[in-house]
């Protein structure tokens, strides 16, 4: 039997086993990480390697370790191959020195070694332990579970979108199971969306098939630097989301706070400059209908402008819904785990326990945590606060 089982092995999954280990929580020998894909952090380096994210959104102090100051002592150790690793503001690492960081990590404290790939599809109690089911008939026994699960294996695809795809239109979404081939489009490429995944994956065509790049975006572009005011990082704005006892005025607090599809400004310059290059036309105006023909896409929009495509990519987002619930629900059923209006987990405020040693991080904690829940700022949050009680 494990001591702890982690199910989800992406940022919050690794960051907390990071922490499970460093701080001697746990053994590796004791320690399971359950997750679909072969090896640690599959969604984020797949997803981020697709729309070419050359820096990220969040500062060096946001990262696996436990450590504050770990990635930029990291990157003064290895100076000769990252002295040009940070951006302003907030020195943002880049991608790539983030991925050489967390790799480094992972080997340090051997958690490749406890991973075992596979998919929960049930959970229930067995005596003073949790037995996990696997898709694969495999059951896991584990005194704590923790559930890590992320949004990133639901894209959302609009009803049009859909409607294109089945009618033989080529439609990719940028974060779908296998990642679309770029070199395979058909120009004109429209792309659809208004946050930062849509502005890499812009920037990344215009490159590749300069003027023949669209993006149609549902609102003006919104410049944001953090996805949220950096306020929810601690007390200022923290102290009193916590005053607030009705988890429906906390789903409202969390969608106002959060900057949906909003993008750092120097991203908002680099589309610019694409745009007066005529390398990328923006149309800030709503999709009202489709049409699918064997190598075009028509679009009518809401303006009553018209256009097509050869090519159609999304960068949509994922969905809302809370990750894993259907396997989930029997679960809640049996035991009497309670959740919000909004389907999210109501969970202990000092260890994010839904149950007796069955924990939540990331999406699944952002009642308690709030906004910044689902980032890396939120798996370190996390981390912390499970952690107190072991």
């Amino acid at each position: 039997m494990l001591h702890w089982l982690i199910i989800g092995g992406g940022i919050q999954g690794c960051t907390l086993a990071t922490y499970l280990l460093r701080q001697k929580k746990t053994s590796i020998q004791q320690l399971g990480i359950l997750d679909p894909y072969e090896k640690p952090l599959h969604k984020w380096i797949q997803n981020t390697a697709t729309i070419q994210m050359p820096y990220l959104r969040s500062p060096s102090i946001h990262h696996l370790d436990v450590e504050p100051f770990a990635l930029e002592k990291f990157a003064k150790k290895e100076r000769s191959k990252f002295a040009a690793s940070f951006t302003p503001p907030y020195d943002r690492p880049s991608l790539e020195l983030f991925n050489e960081h967390s790799r480094v990590v992972l080997e340090e404290t051997e958690i490749p070694s406890a991973w075992i790939q596979g998919k929960a599809v049930g959970i229930g109690r067995k005596k003073d332990s949790w037995c996990v089911s696997l898709e694969n008939g495999r059951e896991i026994e584990s005194k704590n579970v923790v559930l890590a699960m992320g949004l990133s294996e639901h894209p959302l695809w609009p009803d049009w979108a859909k409607a294109v795809q089945q009618a033989g239109g080529k439609i990719d979404h940028v974060f779908s199971h296998q990642p679309p081939d770029f070199d395979s489009l058909t120009p004109p490429v429209v792309v659809v969306g208004g946050g930062i995944s849509a502005a890499h994956t812009s920037l990344r065509l215009c490159r590749m098939y300069p003027g023949q790049v669209t993006l149609i975006t549902r609102h003006h572009l919104r410049v944001h630097q953090f996805d949220s005011d950096p306020g929810w990082l601690g007390p200022k704005n923290m102290n009193s989301y916590r005053i607030i006892k009705d988890y429906s005025e906390r789903r409202k607090v969390i969608q106002s706070a959060r900057h949906r599809g909003s993008m750092p400004i120097e991203l908002h310059l680099a589309l610019l400059r694409e745009q007066k290059l005529e390398n990328l036309v923006i149309h800030t105006d709503q999709i009202t209908d489709v049409q699918t023909e064997p190598s075009t896409i028509f679009f009518e929009l809401e303006s009553r402008k018209q256009m097509n495509a050869g090519s159609v990519l999304l960068a949509t987002g994922f969905h809302a819904k809370p990750p894993g619930i259907e396997w989930l629900e029997p679960t809640l059923r049996d035991y009497g785990m309670h959740c919000a209006d909004c389907g999210y987990p109501i969970v202990s405020a000092n260890s994010l326990a839904w149950a007796p040693n069955l924990f939540v991080i990331g999406a699944l904690a952002e009642l308690e945590i709030g906004p910044v829940s689902r980032n890396i700022a939120g798996a370190r949050r996390g981390a912390d606060r499970i952690l107190q009680v072991t």
